[in-house]
């Protein structure tokens, strides 16, 4: 069994290297928000939850049926003020694009786009547990980390 991984160090690396960003899968969805808020905090950055964002802006749920992946890059990028972002609720709008076409082609995307991310700032994104996401090997550096399970990282201190 491979070592398990400090997040601590993981967000440094995505916070240095060329592709920043990181798919972190998560067990159970009820716990999914507050681990992240907990993450956000221990690595010094910020917790966008995006269902908080759709309630909370009447022009941003207006466009829900719109709203594309790229929209949520866009929304990520737009947070300029932080060294990382740590985003979570994004299960409602997989749920939407995972319905407008092939689910597992549409899922190996999303986790190529997160391969090529590198803008600032640099994100992890919390989403539930999938093997069509766990599975997902990197194109472009296969030495980095772009999916990870949360089950193969040490508790936060």
């Amino acid at each position: 069994m491979p070592p398990l991984k400090d997040m601590h160090r993981i967000a440094a690396e995505v916070i240095d290297r060329r592709n920043t960003a990181l798919l972190l899968l998560t067990p159970d969805i009820r716990e999914q928000r507050a681990y992240a808020a907990q993450l956000a905090s221990a690595l010094e950055g910020f917790h966008l939850d995006v269902l908080d964002q759709f309630r909370a802006d009447e022009a941003l749920t207006a466009r829900l049926v719109t709203f594309t992946f790229d929209d949520l890059l866009s929304l990520i990028a737009d947070q300029k003020g932080h060294r990382l972002v740590v985003v979570s609720g994004i299960e409602f709008l997989l749920g939407s694009w995972l319905s407008q076409g092939e689910p597992n082609q549409f899922k190996r995307s999303l986790c190529h786009q997160i391969e090529l991310w590198e803008k600032q700032p640099a994100f992890i994104l919390v989403t539930q547990d999938d093997p069509t996401f766990a599975a997902y090997l990197p194109d472009r550096r296969r030495d980095s980390v772009v999916v990870l399970k949360l089950s193969d990282t040490l508790a936060l201190e």
